[in-house]
């Protein structure tokens, strides 16, 4: 995964640099709402804190890049926030080939101000706008809605028809059937890139999540 992450950062930052050139950059203002859509996603779409770590937000994604070790490294070297800003607003519109990421997860100015907390949070705790959720323990949300964790967790990453999801990256869960064992044996303890999310679940909501997929998939 690291060396994905040195693989990626300066792929995005020439991407942000040449869009630059184009006048694409973002225009975000409101910290807070771009933390929220963040963590809690937009409209049942998968959230970005389901794939990445950033720990302004309190997520341990592990799907995608740590965003506070990717933008920490290039913020020493002098990089502006600016730059970074333009590229995550860049990469939520166009993920690029091969990435797993889909496109559009927020849209219009939630982008912009997911882009814009992103810019100013990652690898920068030391900003205090920047202070990570006073609540960042095992479990996140109280949310129990197998549906709704789902969208929010899983949803980026596999296919499945009856949650409108269409992710590439694991498979794909109407071809595969899964059984709510096996759903709450992935979720709990991960499986090759699948990464274990019993740090962000509780029990209550992998059931939940389990149970959602077993009677769903193939539907």
């Amino acid at each position: 995964m690291r060396a994905l992450r040195l693989i990626v950062l300066p792929a995005l930052l020439a991407i942000g640099l040449l869009a630059g050139c184009s006048g694409g950059v973002s225009e975000g203002t409101d910290l807070g709402n771009g933390r929220r859509l963040f963590v809690d996603g937009d409209s049942g779409k998968p959230s970005c804190g389901s794939c990445h770590a950033l720990e302004a937000a309190g997520t341990a994604g592990a799907v995608g890049p740590d965003l506070d070790d990717a933008f920490g490294a290039s913020r020493a070297q002098g990089f502006e926030p600016s730059t970074f800003e333009q590229v995550v607003r860049e990469q939520i519109a166009y993920p690029g080939i091969g990435l797993g990421m889909p496109a559009a997860l927020v849209t219009g100015a939630g982008a912009d101000d997911v882009a814009y907390f992103v810019a100013t949070c990652a690898g920068n705790a030391g900003d205090s706008r920047c202070a990570p959720p006073a609540d960042t323990g095992g479990g996140g949300s109280e949310e129990t809605d197998g549906e709704a964790i789902f969208a929010q967790t899983c949803g980026s990453c596999h296919t499945l028809a009856a949650a409108g999801a269409s992710g590439a990256v694991g498979p794909n869960l109407d071809d595969s059937l899964p059984s709510t064992e096996l759903v709450i044996d992935r979720v709990t303890n991960g499986q090759g890139a699948m990464p274990s999310f019993a740090d962000q679940l509780t029990e209550e909501q992998i059931r939940a999540v389990a149970d959602y997929v077993a009677a769903s998939a193939g539907g």
